[in-house]
């Protein structure tokens, strides 16, 4: 199965990142930003930041529709034991992975199995 976004997913996903870049261009290009920014250091920083920010903001989305998709009976489904666990709603707090560009904050369920008494969070077929 192919999964893909529906044409109204893809637009709105568009619309935020270009907005995100736009909102980066006049961090960098803005109204007395050649003046603020003097330095090479200065102007490394800045634009760093930018770039930080939307490549955080595209790793967050991109995970959330993983999450999104996932088909329920693959993610219950117990990496231990292969039987089904059951939702810890007390449990989903943010996790955190650390890429190369630096970390990225997502929710996951987590389940417990009551067969093998453990806790785990699924991390779907691509993590």
């Amino acid at each position: 199965m192919v999964r893909q976004l529906s044409l109204e997913e893809k637009a709105a996903l568009k619309r935020e990142l270009f907005q995100k870049v736009e909102n980066g261009f006049e961090q960098m290009f803005g109204d007395g930003k050649l003046d603020e920014l003097r330095t090479f250091v200065q102007k490394d920083d800045q634009a760093g930041q930018i770039v930080d920010e939307i490549w955080q903001w595209m790793m967050e989305k991109h995970i959330e529709k993983d999450e999104q998709t996932d088909l329920v009976e693959t993610k219950r489904m117990c990496p231990f034991c292969g039987g089904i666990g059951k939702s810890r709603e007390e449990d989903n707090d943010p996790r955190g992975i650390v890429g190369t560009q630096g970390s990225v904050s997502f929710k996951r369920e987590s389940f417990y199995c009551g067969r093998c008494r453990k806790v785990f969070f699924p991390s779907g077929p691509k993590a």
